[in-house]
């Protein structure tokens, strides 16, 4: 119920504002449409040209963390083919002790997480890709920061999200994500409280596959480990500038595919738990 009414206040926010704009709501229009050339020319378009979604608002004004951020959301059935195994984890793996108490209690206990930054640990989070099992489909949502200013937003509308969840799910997060949303949260003064049970599969790939791949990197499991090859990917080293020029020029061509780059991060991670446990 909570999914599909956040999904009704974003549908809701866009339509009024393409209202505004004079843009078509209705069938005729698709996410992925275009400005019309002067347009692009002449103002800033945002990323919401391409991707479906609305604003977060944060209900306490004036406060830390006020103010709005963009949320793109998708089913990850809407990204490829619904698998039969998606929402059931199999047998875990000797040893994994959190992998199996998610498995027992329920993959609905769980919060996928994958934050892209400016790089070094004094630089802004400006996405944070989710993923959760809503009984049926995996619901991803992807909250951006459509400049630096908004930044405590993302991190309130974060720990909003993270609520009732138990298990966080991350892949070298125990040692990156978690420890960079406390200490950008502590510098904004934005409280935010994750899952109390961090499950970072980076530690448990390299168990199960060390001695057979020549690293255990994301993508490289995502490779031999998950069966898929990623094209038109962002290498990560170029994220944090492609941000930097679209906070300058307002351009969202490039950027763009930061989004699918971060997506594709947070449903590989499922697959891997999903291969740990197979």
């Amino acid at each position: 119920m909570a999914d599909a009414t956040l999904r009704e206040r974003l549908a809701a926010i866009t339509a009024a504002r393409r209202a505004r704009a004079g843009e078509p709501v209705g069938p005729g229009r698709t996410d992925r449409s275009v400005a019309p050339p002067e347009r692009r020319s002449s103002e800033r378009v945002g990323v919401e040209v391409f991707l479906s979604g609305g604003e977060w608002c944060s209900e306490s004004a004036g406060g830390a963390g006020s103010g709005a951020v963009f949320v793109h959301e998708r089913l990850r059935s809407e990204v490829e083919r619904r698998r039969a195994h998606w929402g059931r984890l199999g047998t875990p793996p000797a040893g994994e002790t959190e992998i199996a108490a998610l498995a027992q209690l329920g993959l609905e206990r769980a919060l996928f997480l994958d934050l892209e930054t400016c790089g070094l640990n004094s630089s802004p989070v400006f996405l944070a890709g989710t993923m959760h099992w809503n009984g049926s489909d995996f619901v991803l949502r992807q909250y951006f920061a459509r400049h630096y200013g908004e930044e405590a937003t993302l991190l309130a509308a974060l720990g909003e999200a993270a609520r009732g969840f138990e298990f966080l799910v991350t892949f070298n997060g125990k040692s990156y994500d978690a420890p960079f949303l406390i200490g950008r949260a502590l510098v904004h003064g934005v409280g935010i409280t994750l899952p109390p049970r961090p499950l970072d599969l980076l530690h448990a790939a390299r168990r199960r596959w060390r001695r057979e791949l020549p690293d255990c990197r994301l993508q490289t499991l995502e490779l031999h480990v998950c069966r898929r090859r990623r094209s038109g990917d962002v290498p990560g080293e170029e994220v944090p500038g492609l941000y930097h020029d679209f906070v300058r020029s307002g351009d969202p061509w490039r950027l763009v595919p930061v989004f699918h780059h971060n997506l594709l991060d947070v449903i590989t991670m499922a697959e891997i738990m999903s291969a740990l446990c197979s």
